[in-house]
């Protein structure tokens, strides 16, 4: 089952610029590259912990 999620987050100016630029060279959408930060940054807190709910641990 797949759970879609929306949520709004600010970034810094510089955080935007980066973005920009790696879209522009790259051709993926700033949003995308945003939802792939966010997942990354999930994957990496729950790395060596037996409690990821998305690996079926307690939530």
């Amino acid at each position: 089952m797949t759970v879609e999620r929306s949520i709004a987050i600010y970034i810094s100016e510089g955080a935007a610029k980066r973005l920009a630029l790696i879209s522009a060279e790259t051709g993926r959408l700033v949003e995308e590259l945003a939802e792939c930060s966010i997942e990354e940054a999930a994957l990496d807190y729950f790395r060596h912990r037996k409690d990821d709910p998305a690996k079926g641990g307690a939530a």
